[in-house]
């Protein structure tokens, strides 16, 4: 796809260039006494009643450096493809940064809630590699796979290029955009 057709599709579905600043910034460091006080946020945060519909069961354990990707049955690779644009052209960012399972699960129902109402079709989800669990392993992560997994709106998703937020953050195609560009059977 060369540029002008690209940027002709763009203006023909609506999706508008984002106005974030791209470049590479070092990690923020954060201080002992912060990471401390998510953590204690953490184990003593009351578990609220599952009002999401999503799943909150303990998932598989995931290597914290592996990639995520996934692609629904009988969608055209091609898709892929748009998941390694740079820049990714999210329209919806959540970032989950210091949540616990339920304040994520809240936070990606309300996502799907979003996404469907004005009908989305690139989002990002930004969930962190795990440096400040308890156990050292990125528990969101593994949520966010099963979750995006489950969503029969979300056509195909991988981790995020380096610059964007690597393993620690997740590009997501949903089917408006699949069924705009190619159609499904």
């Amino acid at each position: 796809m060369n540029d002008d057709s690209f940027k002709a599709l763009m203006l023909e579905t609506g999706v508008k260039q984002s106005s974030r600043d791209f470049r590479i910034r070092p990690p923020q460091k954060r201080s002992s006494e912060a990471i401390e006080t998510a953590r204690t946020h953490a184990v003593d945060a009351v578990t609220t009643s599952a009002g999401h519909g999503l799943s909150t069961d303990e998932p598989a354990p995931m290597d914290n450096t592996r990639p995520l990707d996934y692609i629904a049955y009988q969608v055209d690779r091609r898709v892929l493809e748009l998941l390694d644009e740079a820049p990714f052209p999210a329209q919806y960012e959540v970032d989950l940064h210091g949540h616990t399972v339920d304040e994520a699960a809240n936070a990606i129902a309300t996502l799907f809630q979003v996404m469907n109402e004005r009908r989305l079709t690139h989002i990002r989800i930004i969930h962190g590699v795990g440096r400040h669990s308890q156990h050292g392993r990125p528990l969101l992560k593994a949520y966010i796979n099963r979750w995006l997994k489950g969503n029969p709106n979300i056509v195909a998703f991988a981790s995020a290029r380096r610059s964007d937020g690597g393993v620690g953050a997740v590009n997501a195609v949903t089917v408006g955009l699949y069924d705009d560009r190619w159609g499904r059977t």
